[in-house]
């Protein structure tokens, strides 16, 4: 009797609350978030580039990609054992948040494994069908929930808000952001610079400049919806516009070298474009309380990123794609900036300004 009684006493008291998020643990999650996103990245080359000799499930590719979220899962886990062997209840035995990456990687654990029976079934994706496949989408959906951990942790914490971004967050969005632009690269002027290039197409251009159109308008969606939901909310450590433009360009474009690698200059107008950014954002100090240089912002951002994307084609190369193509389609994406900025902030109401 006695004996139980000690072994009662010396378990761990049950915790009904989360564990605190230790620097060490997303220092470790955001690595295993990039590793994943390498892995991601270097599969996507292979398909690109290599597509006739991927006749396997079995790839270095998808060994660096399944390595990561094998890395993933085991911090998870053992995270997740140690806090519940502490007494934390088992749906509180990770982080806020990580609960919610914990789900992902058996998302994406799951979504791997029918991912073999689905290229067992019906073969090898080719070309665009290969970015909507359903198995490839659920393995997206369980990254994103995965991989956006340390942003998520930022995001729910109410001390953090007006501070500055920390790094690691600034990662997990670069990896959430390079899963979009990756399962929207079939409309993405960065793995494409050589379709803008060469000489006028035969026949009716029709359906080719709505393709075009489409290379800029949803990366411009994609990278001003994630930079206006981090200015708005963080002061951004410096250069991180930068990064997370010129990074993402750089990655895209990698992904098709071997149609895309005379085109390179394109990523020197993307870091151009990447310090206009930050300079923008140093001057300007856009924020809910400034609307008009959060609007100028907004347009300024994507039209200037676009317009040195062509600069850099028109230096090294021939456009065929006409001027009133090219020039209106950096306009549209600066109206969909600033589109974008009314959906985060929307206009004051004009019997507001008739109180003041």
């Amino acid at each position: 009797m006695k004996s139980l009684t000690h072994e009662r006493t010396s378990s761990p008291a049950y915790n009904p609350h989360y564990p605190p998020t230790t620097l060490r643990f997303e220092r470790l999650m955001v690595a295993a978030s990039l590793w994943i996103l390498a892995g991601l990245f270097l599969d996507g080359w292979a398909h690109n580039n290599i597509a006739e000799e991927i006749t396997s499930f079995f790839t270095p590719w998808h060994l660096v990609l399944y390595g990561g979220l094998g890395f993933a899962i085991f911090i998870l886990g053992v995270t997740y054992i140690k806090n519940k062997l502490a007494g934390h209840g088992w749906l509180y035995a990770l982080p806020n948040t990580y609960m919610v990456s914990l789900l992902g990687a058996i998302v994406f654990a799951t979504s791997g494994s029918l991912d073999f029976i689905w290229h067992s079934i019906f073969g090898f994706e080719t070309g665009v069908e290969a970015l909507l496949s359903p198995s490839h989408l659920s393995l997206a959906l369980g990254g994103v929930l995965m991989m956006a951990g340390p942003f998520r942790s930022v995001w729910t914490d109410s001390a953090s808000k007006d501070k500055k971004l920390s790094w690691r967050a600034l990662f997990s969005l670069f990896s959430i952001l390079g899963i979009f632009t990756f399962f929207t690269q079939f409309s993405n002027a960065f793995s494409h610079p050589y379709i803008f290039t060469g000489s006028t197409p035969a026949g009716d251009t029709y359906f080719r400049d709505v393709a075009l159109a489409s290379y800029i308008l949803i990366p411009a969606v994609l990278f001003m919806g994630f930079i206006l939901t981090t200015i708005l909310r963080w002061d951004m450590p410096k250069g991180s516009l930068t990064f997370l433009l010129t990074g993402n360009s750089t990655l895209m474009f990698l992904m098709t070298w071997k149609y895309s690698h005379e085109h390179w200059q394109v990523l020197i107008g993307a870091f151009i474009g990447g310090v206009i950014a930050d300079i923008l954002l140093a001057l300007l100090k856009p924020s809910t309380m400034r609307l008009k240089a959060l609007r100028w912002f907004s347009i300024l951002v994507p039209s200037l990123f676009f317009l040195l994307y062509f600069i850099s084609l028109l230096l090294t190369a021939t456009v065929w794609w006409k001027p009133n193509l090219w020039m209106g389609i950096i306009v549209f994406s600066g109206v969909i900036g600033l589109g974008l900025s009314w959906l985060a902030v929307p206009p004051v109401p004009y019997e507001t300004h008739k109180v003041r």
